[in-house]
């Protein structure tokens, strides 16, 4: 039986072993430079690539608990060899390149990318984990970057580029991004007093298809109050996503009347503008449909 000075002694001596382990595996990773498998990919397909670099860094692939050292390329098969295990070239797209930090394969490999390239690699890296879905284009994420980084400074952008800003978040489907931009663009033209109509139209569309009806509600009511100077378009088109939210709301609530009253009081004031904008007559379809009712729409079967 150990006594209790031992048993004391024998666990100190553990956790310094194990913080000695931790500390070297923080170390390593502190002195490795992790590279895209796609990067890598491009390189080794390029005339002037020299695939000894290589040796001296390792592949991770994602399933093994460690990552594999290479000690050839074969440009023929077109694989990386490591050791026993080969690994074809169209799948280092799913597979990261682990090197020193000042191993000279870094310098080379990252070569390939354009300046343009490490431009777009840096917005996507600064707008971080807000926005994780890859974008529809090029365009639209220097779009969105540059929406982005005016509302962390604090910029009211200019209604011209408020638009295209809001079309390229629409296009990816950035609903929840989208209201917290217009969000911070209602607050900044409120603070300042200047118009905000398409602010209002633009926020209460995007809470209203982040899945938030009621707060696309409150939006329109508070534009509404507000008295605040708009278009007949804008009116039309704020009124229709007004309408739409309550229609959302009476069906997510399981259908409460006075939901479809507000409903059709908001249709009524687009329909009054504009009698043939599709979207508007999305919103009396739906209407139509919730007073038919399940049972109708069955017999008309």
């Amino acid at each position: 039986m150990q006594i209790p000075e031992r048993r004391s002694a024998l666990r100190i001596a553990a956790k310094i072993a194990v913080d000695e382990v931790a500390a070297a595996g923080y170390l390593r990773l502190m002195s490795e430079i992790e590279i895209d498998g796609r990067l890598l990919q491009r390189w080794l397909r390029t005339d002037g690539a020299d695939t000894a670099l290589l040796i001296g860094c390792a592949i991770d692939d994602g399933e093994c608990d460690e990552p594999l050292a290479i000690t050839a390329a074969d440009l023929v098969r077109q694989a990386i060899v490591c050791g026993r295990v080969r690994i074809p070239f169209a799948r280092l797209v799913d597979c990261l390149l682990v090197a020193p930090a000042d191993h000279p394969a870094v310098a080379a490999v990252r070569a390939c990318v354009s300046p343009q390239e490490q431009a777009h690699q840096r917005m996507k890296a600064e707008l971080g984990e807000e926005y994780p879905r890859p974008f529809a284009s090029v365009e639209d994420l220097e779009t969105v970057h540059a929406a982005e980084m005016a509302r962390r400074e604090g910029k009211l952008p200019e209604r011209a580029l408020r638009g295209p800003w809001v079309r390229a978040l629409k296009r990816n489907e950035l609903y929840r991004q989208g209201a917290q931009l217009a969000q911070s663009w209602r607050e900044l033209a409120n603070s300042m007093g200047a118009p905000w109509s398409d602010i209002a139209l633009h926020l209460a569309w995007f809470q209203r298809h982040a899945g938030h009806p009621n707060r696309a509600i409150e939006t329109a009511r508070d534009f509404w109050a507000s008295k605040a100077v708009a278009s007949q378009t804008e009116i039309a088109m704020l009124a229709t996503v007004e309408a739409a939210s309550w229609i959302d709301r009476f069906e997510r609530k399981g259908g409460a009347a006075p939901d479809l009253i507000e409903a059709r009081r908001a249709a009524a004031k687009a329909y009054a503008i504009n009698t043939t904008d599709p979207e508007i007559k999305a919103v009396y379809q739906r209407l139509q449909a919730i007073a038919d009712g399940p049972d109708d729409s069955r017999r008309g079967r």
